[in-house]
């Protein structure tokens, strides 16, 4: 049994472990930060280092960390074990060391005899110009706060740090003396890689400041859920191996994103809170998100909160296929949820607003369907477009993975209000007619507070154009024949929901959204998890 955390609001404040009560089976190890070699390790009060359990815990085996800090952690795991929280306590592995005998100069304070340094170790394109220190995985903390890496000792000021790995030296701007300094010493934290680990499962614990990831995984099978990764300079979590699932944990503060996953086919995301990454400013065009699945088949995003990421929220990219995005909240990222370059995927029951490029964005990728969305405030609530990228890989091409934007299905959402126009479809950078993009698209509906605010409520899917404006559904539907069941709401007070400004999107008694949505497929209506074959409310059912 788990106890749900809150998340907090700034990057500053204390981020807990999701409080967890696993049983303890017969025969478990335990561990403590303080535990000892010349104890037994059978028992909760004679607790082994984590580093001798790992080493002689026999393959299957539950090993049990007591609450505490492990310190310059690093667990690569060789053997299949499960690594569990003891009950209601909090063990926090960090990829940091405590950083004493600090020597003042000048202004600023000096480390001697520093022997770790993290230069950057990715593609050039991941890092935005304007923030050129982004790849740099360093970190130090003061009391828990993070200072801000410069890139030579002559920029170190109240709050920042400079690591001179040349001269083996580490100065901070702010005064250390009487304070937690602390400063990454570990690039990975637990390593699921090798073969003989898969099926491991990892619940309960916290990990951090770790430069690379907090969990690194390359075998099958493996469970991660009501762990709180948070505050690693690159990733939480990196998956690179079929059949994972992530559930239940805290994925935020990270410097480029919350999940990474390729080649990570039939990975479930379920039920975690991803928020807040991308906290080095990466390049948003790169790699920076949320979550970002690459080259991936069968891979299901269910009923995860995804907010306030300086980056896209969910991304599914370079030919990924089956994709489900499903029941999930996406709101104040750039894109809430996005599909590019890939082929297949439902898109459905999710809430997404105030997204500041678009709350769902389709692009050169073909055959999404998108049903049932509750889409309010983004800059554009539904943006599907085609570029002149095409796919040249002869194998992916026979499985329709052709980076064409084709057939997409847009029915029973709700778009509420927007900055720019609802739905946005333009088919001019490869001068075709945006019809072609989206064959299929009614019975959703459409809500302003204005007939000007937007203006535009549809932009594109206008016979042969490549995009023509819309201010009214009535003029959409008699041009082009679509959303002939669809609804154009303009009212001062909201018919739809209880409270949106609140970010309460439950429909209100006589919502005109009930039950005014077409039956749903019957692979959508199972993956949302209601029944198939009757009709529906629109926006979101879950």
């Amino acid at each position: 049994m788990t106890t749900p955390f809150a998340v907090p609001q700034t990057a500053t404040a204390a981020i807990n472990i999701k409080r967890t009560n696993y049983g303890i089976p017969n025969g478990a190890f335990f561990v403590s930060p303080t535990g000892q070699p010349g104890n037994s390790g059978r028992s909760a009060n004679s607790p082994w280092p984590v580093s001798k359990a790992i080493a002689s815990a026999p393959s299957g085996a539950t090993i049990v960390f007591r609450g505490g800090t492990y310190r310059n952690a690093r667990l690569p795991l060789n053997k299949r074990f499960t690594l569990q929280a003891y009950p209601n306590e909090q063990p926090w592995l960090k990829g940091s060391t405590i950083i004493t005998g600090w020597v003042k100069e000048g202004n600023i304070w000096r480390k001697d005899g520093w022997n770790y340094s993290f230069p950057p170790n990715q593609q050039a394109r991941a890092v935005d110009p304007k923030h050129p220190i982004a790849g740099y995985r360093d970190m130090v903390y003061i009391n828990g706060v993070p200072l801000k890496q410069v890139g030579n000792k002559t920029r170190v000021g109240p709050g920042t740090f400079y690591v001179d790995p040349r001269n083996k030296k580490l100065y901070v701007g702010s005064n250390p003396n009487s304070k937690t300094v602390e400063a990454t010493t570990q690039a990975e934290g637990i390593i699921v890689w090798n073969n003989s680990a898969a099926g491991s499962v990892v619940r309960g614990l916290g990990l951090a400041h770790y430069a690379d990831q907090a969990i690194k995984i390359g075998t099958s099978g493996v469970t991660v859920e009501n762990t709180t990764m948070a505050r690693n300079a690159m990733e939480g979590v990196t998956v690179k191996s079929p059949n994972v699932k992530l559930r239940g944990n805290n994925i935020s503060y990270n410097g480029r994103k919350g999940v990474g996953a390729s080649y990570a086919h039939r990975l479930l995301l379920e039920n975690n809170v991803i928020s807040y990454n991308n906290l080095e400013n990466f390049s948003t065009s790169w790699s920076a998100s949320g979550v970002k699945i690459l080259w991936s088949d069968g891979v299901v995003v269910r009923g995860n909160t995804v907010a306030n990421n300086k980056s896209m929220g969910l991304w599914a990219d370079e030919s990924s296929s089956n994709i489900t995005f499903v029941n999930n909240v996406a709101r104040n990222n750039i894109i809430g949820i996005y599909f590019e370059i890939s082929h297949k995927a439902i898109i459905a029951s999710n809430v997404v607003h105030n997204n500041s490029t678009a709350g769902i964005m389709v692009l050169n990728a073909s055959a999404a369907r998108i049903y049932n969305n509750t889409l309010a405030r983004n800059h554009a609530n539904l943006l599907v477009q085609d570029t002149s990228r095409r796919n040249t890989k002869a194998k992916e091409i026979s499985k329709g993975i052709t980076w064409t934007t084709r057939n997409t299905v847009v029915k029973n959402n709700i778009f509420w209000n927007s900055n720019g126009p609802m739905f946005y479809a333009p088919g001019c950078a490869v001068k075709q007619a945006s019809r072609l993009m989206i064959p299929a698209t009614n019975n959703n509906a459409y809500y302003r507070r204005a007939a000007n605010r937007p203006v535009n409520l549809i932009w594109g899917l206008s016979g042969n154009q490549c995009s023509r404006s819309f201010t009214s559904l009535a003029s959409f539907r008699s041009t082009t024949g679509l959303e002939g069941n669809s609804l154009d709401v303009v009212n001062s007070n909201d018919p739809f929901f209880v409270n949106a400004g609140a970010n309460n999107f439950r429909l209100k008694s006589g919502s005109p959204a009930m039950g005014r949505g077409e039956p749903l497929p019957a692979d959508i209506a199972n993956a949302v998890g209601v029944s198939a074959g009757r009709k529906v409310n629109l926006g979101a059912l879950r």
